[in-house]
């Protein structure tokens, strides 16, 4: 995916995956399990829409 930072965007997607990543721990050991996945996959988005809209280093610092 090759779109432009979005340092605002990405800032508010790291926190929303952040938060909702405590609420799967919360609901972890809570009965009806079956939201977790559904809070699980929600986080995994959030980060993913982080790192897509953060300014990413370039490949040089690998050498």
């Amino acid at each position: 995916m090759s779109a432009e930072p979005a340092p605002a965007l990405a800032y508010e997607e790291q926190q929303r995956g952040e938060n909702l990543a405590l609420r799967v721990q919360e609901l972890a050991t809570a009965t009806g399990q079956w939201t977790v996945s559904h809070y699980q996959t929600a986080a995994r988005n959030a980060f993913e829409n982080a790192a897509a809209h953060s300014e990413q280093p370039d490949e040089g610092w690998r050498r």
